[in-house]
């Protein structure tokens, strides 16, 4: 049984795409490969934390030292399970960095009739394709150049893993959605590559233009070592690039981070 790194642990409303408002059993997966200089969870790229926080229903928090086995995790989210339960969610941090962890939990909720739903940014289709049966809903974050994930010269591997996490999803059964983190910086002719891509694909996938969040932890950026600050696009710019996406893709959408107006997690 492999054991590994949470952490957090708790139940909320999905903040993100479209099934924004929908309860959901988060998971968040310690470690993280990348380093998008908008990050608004920093602190889980720590591999290797010590504790895992866990919110029980009252809002207390319990702090469970790692790492943890499967067993006690599903324990955990039994505990939290409510009637208007929708999925667990499989969140980081980067939930692939953990693929054999994840796996083991996500076959065993399957078998106690929990939906299973990843949010990853895709960075390694091997990971993803390795888990990928256990699941009904993958959200697949593709980077942006300007988001500097990576240094320059590794965005083209990152770039192709993603789409190939977006056919492996696809082609599995599973309900995809496509996700891409937009700032005032985003150019059009960015979007335009992503969208031209996917539209070659010929897939029925959900894609979500997101505004990032203004006030959000701002991490190093992978080159320079300097901060960039997050800035939010304005609402032309929202109209410009989801008109733009429309022309390629059937299902488009512009959507926030919910939760962070509801001031939840």
């Amino acid at each position: 049984m492999v054991k590994g790194y949470i952490s957090e642990l708790f139940s909320s409303f999905q903040g993100e795409g479209p099934y924004v408002g929908r309860r959901q059993i988060f998971i968040r997966f310690a470690g993280c490969p990348l380093s998008c200089f908008y990050c608004d969870t920093a602190y889980a790229r720590n591999p290797e934390p010590e504790y895992c926080s866990f919110v029980n229903r009252a809002g207390a928090v319990k702090e469970i030292e790692n790492p943890l086995s499967p067993c006690s995790v599903l324990e955990l989210v039994n505990e939290l399970h409510t009637h208007d339960t929708h999925s667990i969610c499989y969140t980081g941090g980067e939930p692939l960095f953990s693929a054999a962890f994840v796996n083991e939990i996500a076959e065993e909720a399957k078998r106690m009739d929990y939906m299973n739903f990843i949010e990853t940014s895709g960075y390694s289709a091997t990971a993803f394709e390795s888990v990928v049966r256990n699941f009904d809903f993958a959200s697949l974050d593709i980077k942006l150049r300007s988001h500097r994930a990576v240094r320059d010269a590794d965005y083209p591997r990152l770039y192709d893993n993603e789409l190939r996490c977006i056919r492996a999803s696809v082609e599995s059964g599973l309900e995809t959605i496509v996700k891409v983190v937009v700032t005032g910086s985003t150019s059009a002719r960015e979007i335009e590559v992503v969208c031209r891509d996917l539209s070659e694909m010929d897939y029925a996938i959900k894609f979500v233009l997101q505004p990032v969040t203004g006030t959000v932890t701002v991490t190093p950026a992978v080159e320079g070592g300097m901060s960039i600050k997050p800035e939010p696009p304005d609402i032309e710019t929202l109209f410009s690039l989801s008109e733009l996406a429309g022309s390629f893709l059937d299902e488009v959408m512009v959507i926030p981070q919910v939760h962070r107006y509801m001031g939840i997690l």
